[in-house]
């Protein structure tokens, strides 16, 4: 069975779909994350490794690795979050490894919640709303697909590709850890020292 998801109204009367039910009271996904500054740094990086990791198991080729902290006034106060990006190159291989690939960042961030004692029902949802890029890169991959969804179906489809990202992260954790590791004290890796640090072709 599809896994539904969850409808949520955020504090500018948005609707917010999740995998992940939203707190009951929340502001912001960075407040709701609530992680010093260094801290928030690791687990981005474990995203982005994960990212990473999966494209080279997956085969798709890795160009370069960044992260970036921002810092933003929101309407409930100030806001540090520390974000990724994985640049890829053209994609030649099938569209579910692909959405693998896009999954698997979450899903190395969620693990590195529970592996560092940080994890939360929370948490988890708001590590969700800062991987909406990933999720919006997978929507749009699968309305070429599947072109006749509705907004909402296209999200359950991308979830369907959650427990292969999970299973992946999984098999290769100390990979995804030695590339995230590298990440978070250099602030980039190119490709080829990802995948060095990873011990996988690019």
């Amino acid at each position: 069975m599809m896994h539904t998801g969850f409808l949520n109204t955020g504090p500018d009367g948005r609707f917010v779909h999740s995998f992940y039910p939203a707190p009951a009271v929340w502001c912001c996904a960075t407040h709701v994350l609530g992680l010093p500054e260094e801290t928030d740094r690791q687990g981005a990086a474990a995203h982005e490794a994960g990212h990473a990791v999966a494209a080279f198991v997956v085969g798709i080729h890795v160009i370069g690795i960044t992260l970036t902290t921002e810092r933003e006034q929101q309407p409930c106060g100030p806001a540090v979050a520390v974000s990724g990006v994985t640049d890829i190159g053209p994609l030649a291989v099938p569209v579910d490894g692909y959405l693998t690939m896009l999954a698997a960042g979450e899903a190395a961030h969620r693990r590195w919640l529970r592996e560092s004692g940080l994890y939360s029902a929370d948490r988890a949802w708001a590590v969700e709303c800062g991987a909406l890029d990933d999720t919006g890169k997978g929507v749009d991959a699968l309305r070429e697909q599947v072109p006749e969804l509705e907004d909402t179906g296209y999200r359950q489809l991308f979830w369907r590709s959650r427990p292969a990202a999970e299973a992946l992260v999984d098999a290769h954790w100390n990979r995804v850890l030695a590339v995230a590791a590298g990440l978070a004290r250099l602030g980039r890796l190119s490709g080829a020292e990802a995948a060095a640090l990873a011990g996988l072709p690019n």
